[in-house]
Order: structure tokens, then sequence, then C-alpha cells
């Protein structure tokens, strides 16, 4: 038999996930939610209008590394910003 989850437990881990940008995998065991239900639940979540959870790392003086979810981005001096916004939007799921 499947174990059922509340509501309140999904909501808090879909929220877990964007603000923090784990793994769903990690959040899920950490939550003591099977793996392929928290998964679900993040596919059938709305995507939020603007990013929930984004991390500017400097990775050199010319340049920074920015942190969208799993994915990463340098940018470096000089950029697009219109291309960089375009990026992050679609990393987001806001395009």
């Amino acid at each position: 038999m499947r174990k059922q989850y509340t509501a309140e437990q999904r909501e808090k881990l879909i929220a877990e996930v964007r603000a923090t940008g784990e793994r769903v995998s990690v959040v899920a065991q950490r939550m003591g939610v099977a793996a392929s239900s928290a998964y679900l639940w993040m596919k059938a979540s709305p995507a939020p209008s603007v990013p929930v959870f984004a991390r500017v790392v400097p990775a050199r003086a010319s340049s920074v590394r920015v942190q969208v979810g799993g994915a990463a981005v340098v940018v470096e001096a000089g950029f697009d910003a219109e291309l960089l916004r375009q990026v992050v939007a679609t990393l987001s799921g806001t395009t």
C-alpha cells in the first residue's frame, strides 16, 4: 500500500526545493518522502512567475557565476543583459 502524504507535506517539499535549489531527491530523502512522489509533485506544481532562488558566486574578478537550480552560468564582463535574462527565465521555467 502506498504512503499517503498531506497537501502540507507536498507544499513544504516544493517550497524547500525552490528556496534552496537542492536536488529534489535530496530534499525528499531528508523529509522522508519517496523521490518518485516528490518528482511528480514538482512536475505538477506551477512554476513561480519569477525565480525563487538565484545565487551569484564570484568566479573571477572579470566574471560571476550565476546558479539557478542545478544549472550554472558564468557571466563575463560585457555580457548581453537581455540574453542573460532569457537564460535565467528558461532555467527557472518562467518563459
